[in-house]
């Protein structure tokens, strides 16, 4: 076990499974996921939920957390989404009442950024990547 063995095809990291987002209040949390944002209900269990379109891409749980939790609902969740044309979700979304914290721009890499709150202030950021990326 550990750094001994010479590196093989197998052990890396592949992809992003989840990440978890704390939230006040789960339903109200789905209704602006699915809603908003139309991400599909994979499963629910108590105040735990898993949301995400179908695979590749990773999941999104969203989480009610004991009061005692360090992380709580409101601010950087550090989930970045991937879009196709960033300033139609941006006007979609807006038309739907979502707030941005930052509108669409262009990025020094050459993408584009935007970062977008939920119902509970939780900063949620959308790239669309330039072509050199792929899709």
């Amino acid at each position: 076990m550990g750094g001994r063995e010479p590196a093989h095809e197998r052990g890396w990291l592949t992809k992003v499974w989840m990440a978890a987002v704390p939230v006040s209040d789960l339903d109200a949390a789905l209704e602006f996921y699915m809603g908003a944002l139309h991400l599909e209900l994979r499963r629910r269990d108590g105040n735990w939920a898993e949301l995400g379109p179908k695979e590749p891409m990773a999941k999104v749980a969203l989480y009610v957390p004991r009061k005692d939790e360090p992380r709580q609902p409101g601010g950087p969740t550090g989930v970045v989404f991937s879009c196709d044309s960033i300033f139609d979700l941006h006007r979609e979304l807006v038309d739907q009442g979502v707030e941005f914290k930052v509108k669409p721009e262009r990025r020094s890499w050459g993408g584009l950024l935007a970062i977008f709150l939920d119902q509970d202030r939780n900063e949620l950021m959308v790239l669309e990547h330039p072509e050199r990326y792929g899709k």
